[in-house]
């Protein structure tokens, strides 16, 4: 038992080194001089990369069942809206306060695809929690891995170490952020907490500092075809996934079902999506949006419908490369699926032009 918790508890923590190791300013700037990759598409590199160790350390995750608390009847159910509200406020922050495109790197990548545009910049902006706290993902992940009604051991030893690494990680991250911002950063530092947020020190948080207002959820109407996809992909899952749990096959099979996922909704969405934006830029970030909206909602409605239907979660490894994979090759597949269309009607009324010009 104590060598499988010790496996365990390296995979955790190997997660955490190798996120910060790849995110760091030393690898970008090896990243900008040997490959011409700048800062923000190097994000979509780091995804990857935590997307495979994900899968790969899931196959090598070592279950031990021994139970370390149960909780029964009002107490669980306590517990268990206080761990789903902690997965939805995680889901919530990157549909609303965060860019998945940016974020995910997928944006730069679709706009080398669109020729030369300028590249698109992440700047920071005081959206709902972002206004009191700088890492509210972070935050975010203490209810998602201790709030649960039933621990193992193994879980347990997943929350504790995930959790010390994520303070390690936060702090790290702001380190980055300070050098990159500069005095803009640490007017915003001031009065925002890490983690917490600093309910004496500054109530208001960064109310009234002046930011760039967000782009990406500028016409919430535009999105329901994300909707759509969402539930789409949650029917895939279901059907072709069910309830996944941590075994070999089953990481192949979320990686496959991942990639399918994100070809059918990207196509989908790039050929019934149209642009309601002029700008290259702003189209990318309107689409991105709404396959991040159809990436969050399949993985949310396949969970909920697994654990409505078996009484549990399907594995907590599946989540984040299924929401990835949909979020990245999804977006990459809109672009060429909305190009394709573009470029079609385009030929058409020309052609169109010209006969109407000789008659």
């Amino acid at each position: 038992m104590s060598n499988a918790l010790m496996i365990d508890a390296i995979l955790t923590l190997g997660f955490g080194v190798q996120h910060s190791l790849i995110a760091s300013v030393a690898v970008k700037k090896q990243a900008s001089t040997r490959f011409g990759v700048d800062a923000l598409a190097w994000r979509s590199v780091e995804s990857l990369l935590n997307v495979l160790y994900i899968l790969v350390a899931a196959m090598l995750w070592q279950p031990v069942d021994i139970v370390v608390w149960r909780l029964e009847g009002i107490s669980a159910t306590v517990m268990i809206v206080a761990c789903c509200l902690s997965w939805i406020w995680y889901w919530q922050l990157h549909l609303f306060e965060y860019d998945c495109g940016l974020a995910f790197g997928s944006t730069t990548f679709v706009s080398w695809l669109g020729g030369p545009p300028s590249r698109p910049k992440l700047v920071p902006w005081k959206v709902g929690s972002r206004r009191w706290i700088r890492f509210p993902v972070h935050t975010a992940f203490f209810g998602m891995f201790f709030l649960l009604p039933t621990m193992t051991l193994d879980l347990l030893v997943l929350a504790v170490v995930l959790n010390i690494y994520n303070v390690i990680g936060s702090v790290l991250y702001d380190k980055r952020l300070e050098k990159i911002g500069g005095s803009a950063y640490a007017d915003y530092q001031a009065v925002t907490g890490l983690i917490w947020p600093p309910i004496y020190r500054a109530p208001y948080g960064a109310w009234n500092i002046t930011m760039p207002h967000p782009q990406h959820w500028r016409r919430p109407q535009m999105h329901w075809m994300g909707v759509v996809g969402g539930a789409g992909l949650g029917a895939l899952y279901y059907f072709g996934l069910g309830a996944t749990h941590l075994t070999p096959i089953d990481m192949v099979k979320v990686g496959v079902f991942g990639l399918l996922g994100a070809i059918l909704v990207g196509l989908v969405l790039g050929l019934a999506c149209r642009p309601e934006a002029d700008d290259w830029g702003q189209q990318q970030t309107d689409l991105s949006t709404t396959v991040a909206l159809s990436a969050a909602l399949g993985v949310i409605f396949w969970v909920g419908a697994i654990w409505l239907e078996t009484g549990a979660p399907p594995a907590f490894a599946a989540y984040l490369p299924l929401w990835f994979t949909v979020q990245y090759v999804g977006h990459v597949f809109a672009v060429l699926a909305d190009r394709r269309k573009w470029t079609y009607c385009k030929r058409a009324m020309l052609s169109a032009a010209k006969v109407t010009g000789r008659g």
